[in-house]
């Protein structure tokens, strides 16, 4: 026992000290053994002598294995240096003696395929047949495969396939089919992928995740979405999930076939989740394209499976402030809670952006944002003052400029140019003087805004001296700052100044230049001079400097603003005679005379002009506005109508000017929803702060379509951000005077005591006239009195609206009084008191007092009005004079040349029903109707037959109101008749016993034309027809079965 314990402790102790050295002593010994073995010849005598010999061969094959493996790494090295042909006779001269590896295959096919398709498949069979048993493989087929599926045709490729199959019998497995797929998609060939995968799919087998990819990435790289899109769905189908750089790829060529909705739809769809950087990427491209609403799609998506990467807010936030979308307001917050980096860059850009969309909502947080963080750079303000002019507040531009200063930053050279010419565009001449001291270096730019602000201020010296200090300089100062200095010359009317300089500028520069021509032009019109304005036209044409669209607007906008339309349209006929044609200017020029001086015959040339000309007013906003103008002025409900509808199509964002015409267009044609939908669209989608005007324009347009309560919650609500004006207060007024809310108004008026504003006499009259209606003259008389301790001098209307008062009240000797007060003063100029006191004598029965009234106003021939001539026909018809109504309708406005409106021709269908004269009424509403007849004619026109019993009759006025029966519409649209109206017919029809024949035909046929049924219509016909059922005298059971049958006919109806 001792022994082998100290036996083992030996053995303990040598495996302790050989223990790290056991690696090297292992490998020594093997080395030993291995070179004994190679070397056995040296040891076995005559079998060693020959030994010598194979050694001496074996030496020689090395050496020549050697040079071949050079010269395929030689061919590998010209195949990667694009010597295609030099690689290809260096692999040629070796590849009879070795096999290629696969790497070396790919660069072989890549070459043949270059230079030597036609024998590409032969020779890449040969080599392989010669070296069957190294190089007939799977890997050998795939390298060929996959090299000739990336830069040959289908027909190759199943060539290729076919040789490694038959020939080379290489069977295939998963690899060659996706190298086969692969090769297919890259080849564009759909039909040849799919009938792969249908022999996949045949053998049992599945594509795989790769094949999918393989041949999606194939596909788009051809450029074929469509195909890329039809196997992504199949992939997600598979439940195999789309790698990240097959989504990427699907964006990016769906971007560039402008098709990146259409992608976004399939992933979404499909349940695919965007990277982040592809949700980034759509997002610039969104903005790329200034596509909002698939930004808001995508946005919406990605929030629903997650949050918004960081890198997504920049193009989401910008794509929503180039829409004007108030979003952008809520992004911004987003980005600051949750710590987004906002760099100046940003900022810079979202500003620059904000200018084009007018989002001064969001350009103001930004700024805030960096004010309130001590980050405004010079490059910041100028953003801002960019904002700023884009929305026309040049002031407001001009007023950072002190704020620049304060802060302790310098403007450069650029900055002062602008600020310049911002000062000269609001009139602050001191300002742009000021800063031309202090910039650093004066351009002609520069010195050309000084010269303008000079023009402005009509001060001719100062606008020469200018010039000379530009000469002074060295500066090359060319004609257009000279023509600066004529214009200046020409808004001073310093006509002979004018000439001089241009006679001074033809010996410095030997000629004029159409400016110049355009210029003195100008002057000469503004002055109204036409005969001078010709013959510098005259003069151009000798100077061969032909008069252009600008010279002929000149001339154009001359002769309409003396009302001369027949020298207008000589200008616009010689101007087009000679090629020229009118643009958006002459149309501007010619409606804008309309609201003056046009008649029916001028408006309806001007606007055939309008529509032959083709010019796209919707892309001119002044043009818009000022044809919206011209139809309201006009009546022209259905020109104002397909203007509208066609602004609408443009898709074009309104600026705050327009949104006010717009609003007013909609008011008139009673669309109080269209009204709500563009203030909606100004105040919350784009999050823009309205003015004093379109705040005014949307009270007016709920105040005359009866929302009085709406309005003055409105005018609560923006009061503290926008101001009020007076024109805001008469509106209310007005509204709380048709609404009969007297004491409000008196509210109103203390309110606006107490605040200090001034008034005016027509918010006075208004308010006045709010008592007025209820015949509160104690009222009447206090705000009488207060226009006086206010200096308010009273008006015709503001005695009118007192005699009103007191006619109201029934007290006529005292409207009489306040009239002999009125002819005391000299204010009975025209024929609205007389209209008041006319109207209320034939309310009120009294013929005496009007026939006295109505001899004063002939005697004093005080021209009348359409609403004289309406209040006449109601007091002649009343008196059952209706011959004379007839008279006054057919002779006043003859004699006092104006054209009868249709208010006069209703009145006049009023009094023949009146007078039972059913033949003259509808003689009276087809002359009406030829001249466009409104829902208003119809309701009276509808009521006088059913009063006469003519109920078939009034059934058909319906059905010719809305065009029924394939008939053509007369009632404009957006006008209807009264539901009144509506139920008394069909209330009648019940009575005659025509409800089912007539009445249930003509619902139906009105709810098929949309227009607005409501309930109780229905209900009318029903009641009626069953209380008044035919031949359901008897009472007893034979009755109450009568009357059951008919329950039944109105149920079934």
């Amino acid at each position: 026992m001792e022994a082998a314990s100290n036996l083992q402790y030996h053995l303990d102790s040598v495996t302790d000290f050989l223990g790290p050295w056991w690696v090297e002593v292992c490998f020594i010994i093997f080395f030993a053994f291995g070179y004994r073995f190679i070397r056995l010849d040296v040891f076995g005598g005559k079998e060693g002598v020959q030994g010598k010999k194979h050694a001496g061969k074996a030496l020689e094959s090395t050496k020549g294995n050697v040079k071949i493996e050079e010269l395929h790494n030689r061919a590998k090295e010209e195949v990667i240096a694009g010597d295609m042909i030099g690689a290809l006779k260096s692999w040629r001269k070796a590849q009879a003696q070795v096999a290629s590896s696969p790497d070396t295959l790919r660069l072989v096919v890549q070459a043949l395929a270059s230079t030597s398709p036609d024998t590409l498949v032969e020779e890449v069979a040969a080599h392989l047949e010669a070296h069957r048993a190294a190089a007939c493989n799977t890997q050998s087929a795939l390298a060929v495969l996959d090299t000739v599926g990336h830069g040959q045709t289908s027909e190759v490729l199943d060539e290729v396939c076919g040789m490694l199959r038959t020939r080379l019998a290489i069977p295939m497995n998963y690899q060659l089919y996706e190298a086969l797929l692969a090769g297919h998609a890259f080849a564009g060939n759909d039909e040849r992928v799919d009938d792969i995968c249908q022999e996949i799919s045949d053998i049992g087998q599945k594509r795989t995740a790769r094949a999918y990819a393989l041949i999606i990435k194939g596909f788009l790289c051809r450029g074929n979405l469509d195909a890329g899109l039809k196997h992504t769905q199949a992939m997600r189908k598979q439940g195999f999930y789309v790698p990240p750089f097959a989504v990427g790829l699907l964006f990016r060529i769906g971007s560039e076939s402008e098709r990146l909705k259409d992608v976004f739809e399939v992933c979404l769809e499909s349940g695919i989740s965007l990277p982040h950087e592809t949700v980034c990427f759509a997002f610039e491209d969104c903005l790329k394209r200034s596509d909002c609403a698939l930004a808001a799609t995508i946005e919406a998506a990605v929030r629903a499976g997650g949050d918004l990467p960081h890198g997504a807010f920049d193009p989401l936030l910008k794509v929503n402030v180039v829409a004007g979308h108030s979003h952008a307001l809520e992004l911004w917050e987003e980005m600051q809670a949750l710590g987004v980096k906002v760099t100046e860059g940003l900022c810079v850009g979202v500003l620059a952006r904000s200018a084009e969309s007018k989002h001064l909502r969001f350009a103001e947080e930004v700024t805030k944002y960096c004010r309130d963080r001590n980050l405004m750079t010079i490059a910041l303000y100028s953003a801002l003052m960019k904002v700023y002019v884009y929305c026309g507040f040049f002031g407001r531009a001009c007023d950072l400029y002190p704020e620049i200063l304060e802060k302790g930053l310098v403007p450069d050279k650029i900055m002062y140019g602008c600020l310049m010419r911002f000062a000269v565009e609001c009139g602050r001449t001191e300002l742009s003087q000021e800063l031309s001291r202090l910039a650093p270096q004066l351009d002609v730019q520069n010195y050309m805004s000084l010269i303008r602000a000079a023009g402005r201020d009509k001060d001719v010296e100062r606008a020469f001296g200018l010039l000379q200090q530009l000469t002074a300089t060295g500066e090359k100062v060319d004609l257009a700052a000279y023509n600066c200095v004529l214009d200046a010359c020409v808004c001073a009317g310093a006509l002979t100044r004018a000439r001089e300089l241009a006679e001074d500028m033809r010996a410095r520069f030997g000629r004029l230049d159409i400016v110049t021509y355009n210029t003195l032009l100008k002057g000469f019109t503004t002055a109204c001079n036409l005969k001078d304005a010709y013959a510098l036209l005259r003069e151009m044409e000798q100077d061969g400097v032909g008069p252009n669209d600008i010279s002929y607007n000149s001339i154009i906008n001359a002769a309409v603003c003396k009302g001369n339309f027949k020298e207008a349209w000589g200008a616009i006929e010689e101007m087009e005679s000679k090629g020229i044609k009118a643009d958006h200017y002459t149309v501007s020029i010619m409606l804008k005379a309309l609201k003056r001086f046009g008649g029916s015959r001028e408006s309806t040339r001007v606007l055939a002009m309008v529509d032959r000309l083709g010019v796209n007013v919707c892309q001119e906003e002044v043009l818009l506005n000022t044809l919206i103008e011209v139809c309201m002025h006009l009546g022209q409900t259905k020109r104002l109508q397909d203007l509208l509808a066609l602004y609408d199509r443009s898709g074009n964002k309104p600026s705050q000017h327009l949104y006010g015409a717009l609003i007013k267009a909609c008011s008139q044609l009673k669309r109080m929803n269209k009204c709500k939908e563009y203030w909606q669209d100004m105040v919350v989608e784009r999050a823009m702060q309205p003015n004093d005007i379109v705040l005014g324009c949307m009270l007016d347009a709920l105040v005359c379509n009866g929302l009085v309560g709406e309005a003055v919650e409105l005018f609560k609500e923006w009061k503290p951000k926008v101001g009020a004006n007076m024109v805001m207060y008469s509106t209310l007024a007005k509204g709380f005077a048709v609404e009969g809310r007297a004491h409000e108004a008196m509210e109103m008026w203390r309110g606006i005591q107490a605040e200090g504003a001034p008034m005016n006499t027509v918010v006075y009259n208004a308010l006045i006239d709010a008592q007025a209606r209820k015949g509160a003259t104690a009222e009447v008389a206090d705000l009488f009195a207060g226009m006086v301790v206010d200096g308010i001098k009273p008006d015709a209307i503001t005695y009118s609206t007192m005699v009103k008062a007191h006619c109201v009240k029934g007290d006529m000797n005292k409207a009489l009084e306040v009239l002999a007060e009125m002819q005391a003063v000299g204010l009975v100029k025209d024929c609205i008191v007389f209209n008041t006191i006319l109207d209320w004598c034939t309310k009120s029965n009294r013929m005496d007092i009007a026939d006295r009234v109505l001899q004063e106003f002939n005697e004093l021939q005080i021209a009348p009005s359409n609403f004289t001539v309406g209040i006449l026909i109601k007091m002649y018809g009343r008196r059952r004079m209706l011959d004379k109504a007839f008279v006054v309708a057919e002779e006043m406005p003859t004699k006092w040349g104006f054209k009868a409106n249709p208010q006069v021709f209703t009145c006049l269908i009023s009094a023949c029903f009146l007078n039972n004269n059913l033949e003259r009424a509808f003689q009276v509403f087809q002359e009406l109707r030829e001249n466009g007849a409104d829902f208003k004619s119809y309701n009276v026109i509808i009521g006088g037959c059913l009063k006469a019993g003519k109920v078939q009759e009034a059934a058909e006025l319906i059905e010719d109101a809305y065009g029924l029966n394939g008939k053509e519409r007369v009632l404009p649209h957006g006008q209807n008749i009264s539901p009144e109206t509506l139920e008394s017919v069909m209330h009648a029809l019940g009575q005659r016993g025509l409800a089912e024949k007539v009445g249930f035909p003509l619902i139906a046929n009105l709810r098929a034309a949309k227009v607005p049924v409501n309930g109780r219509l229905m209900t009318s016909a029903f009641d009626v027809d069953v209380k008044f059922p035919p031949r359901q005298q008897g009472r007893g059971r034979q009755g109450g079965q009568g009357k059951a049958r008919q329950q039944d006919k109105a149920a079934a109806a």
